[in-house]
């Protein structure tokens, strides 16, 4: 990482027909993907993992779009997505959501050492809840495994899925760590291959984008096996 931290376009350049844009950057030691996410037409904008040193770009980028955060979503409460949550609070107003579960992960504590200021999240992200971008929805899907209050965001329409750290390319979220558990990691991951189409792209935590059909192949192994496999 450089010091100049820079929101690059996620998938190339944008279809003007797709009616969705989507900018992501790397950020701190973990090279944590942040997500600014609008529907082209309206002012208001998602961001999804603020982590660490986003805040500043994040809100640069928003400002020379011409956009408004309206809500600042955590895909779950692991240090390297949440960092930046007050700054970036502080700068937009935006409001910050998180699933219930993982709300006790924005108290500041961490085992790194860092300065984290808590925060305290004004919205929930429960299973089944819809947020509104424009002309976006969002489903909200609970996908415990990595954390117990881990969530993906899915765009039907636009098949779009915000994965967080529960699916990424050639691989899945760690659950070694607290709050992590392998059978509901199973459960999670057989959910999106039975539920979410083939063509989805999926735009995770960590390194490059996916889709669902290039995953598909060990996701059914998991599957059929009802246990972790080494994907590949």
């Amino acid at each position: 990482m450089t010091d100049e931290l820079v929101i690059e376009r996620a998938g190339g350049q944008p279809d003007p027909d797709h009616g969705v844009r989507i900018e992501v950057g790397a950020f701190g030691p973990w090279e944590t993907n942040a997500y600014l996410v609008w529907d082209g037409t309206s002012t208001e904008a998602l961001v999804v993992d603020p982590g660490m040193g986003a805040a500043s770009a994040l809100m640069a980028r928003a400002t020379d779009l011409g956009l408004r955060l309206h809500v600042i979503a955590n895909s779950h409460g692991h240090i390297d997505h949440i960092f930046d949550n007050a700054p970036l609070k502080t700068a937009s107003g935006a409001p910050l959501a998180i699933h219930p579960d993982d709300a006790y992960r924005l108290s500041g504590q961490n085992i790194y050492g860092y300065q984290l200021e808590p925060v305290v999240a004004e919205q929930e992200l429960r299973e089944g809840d819809r947020l509104a971008i424009g002309q976006l929805t969002f489903i909200v899907l609970h996908t415990p495994g990595h954390t117990e209050g881990s969530v993906c965001l899915y765009e039907a329409n636009r098949q779009i899925l915000l994965a967080g750290d529960v699916l990424f390319r050639r691989s899945y979220g760690r659950t070694d760590l607290p709050g992590g558990d392998d059978d509901q990691m199973v459960a999670s991951l057989t959910r999106m291959l039975r539920e979410i189409p083939p063509d989805t792209r999926v735009l995770p935590g960590h390194g490059p984008e996916t889709t669902i059909g290039h995953e598909s192949s060990w996701l059914e192994r998991i599957a059929a096996s009802g246990r972790l496999v080494i994907p590949g």
